[in-house]
């Protein structure tokens, strides 16, 4: 009776395990450590050249071009530039009888064109330091004078009597060339009356 229990309780048990799954342990096989593979680059290893680039620096120099510092020697000329010019030839003190003034300075001043125009309404008026009453020949004119010509006019201004005189001439002309020049002491003796040849007398310029 004993052994059929037994055999009974074996048989109950080999059904109830036919239907459970039981988890067996997972054992992880082993993997020897191995060596780690070469990586191969597709780009060949930098090999030094034995021949050594040259390195190209910009250029931080410019050279510039000086002139040439030879000293070179004026050359004299005696072509005066393009202007009316002006010098007074002399001065004096002398008596105005004709107009009753007493003493009276006279000028001389030559103009000369060298504009390469011709020049109209050329007027020069005389100027004194110690000037008086109005002289009818303080201003004197050329109606005309041509390029390269020069001329010679008479002015008079009434001047203290005795008295040591500094004097001025402005010229103009109408087309607005002018020119000046001035004398420090007109104190030379004149005869009353005396006017040069050439006053008034137009001149090619020599």
């Amino acid at each position: 009776m004993i052994r059929t229990i037994l055999v009974f309780t074996i048989l109950s048990f080999l059904v109830a395990c036919g239907g459970i799954n039981v988890p067996l342990p997972l054992i992880t096989p082993l993997i020897s450590p191995s060596s780690i593979p070469a990586i191969l680059s597709p780009t060949p290893p930098f090999i030094p050249s034995s021949t050594p680039t040259p390195i190209v620096l910009p250029s931080l120099i410019t050279l510039t071009e000086f002139p040439s510092t030879t000293p070179t020697t004026p050359t004299a000329t005696t072509t005066p530039a393009v202007r009316l010019f002006l010098e007074i030839s002399g001065c004096n003190t002398s008596l105005d009888v004709i107009h009753g003034m007493g003493e009276v300075t006279n000028a001389y001043p030559v103009i000369y064109n060298y504009t390469g125009a011709e020049l109209t309404n050329v007027c020069a008026t005389l100027s004194a330091t110690d000037e008086g009453g109005l002289h009818p020949d303080k201003t004197a004119c050329a109606s005309s004078l041509p390029s390269g010509y020069r001329i010679m006019l008479k002015l008079t201004v009434d001047t203290g009597y005795k008295q040591d005189t500094a004097i001025q001439v402005e010229v103009n002309s109408s087309e607005g060339f002018s020119a000046s020049k001035q004398v420090a002491s007109c104190r030379a003796l004149g005869f009353p009356g005396w006017i040069p040849s050439k006053v008034g007398i137009l001149e090619p310029i020599p």
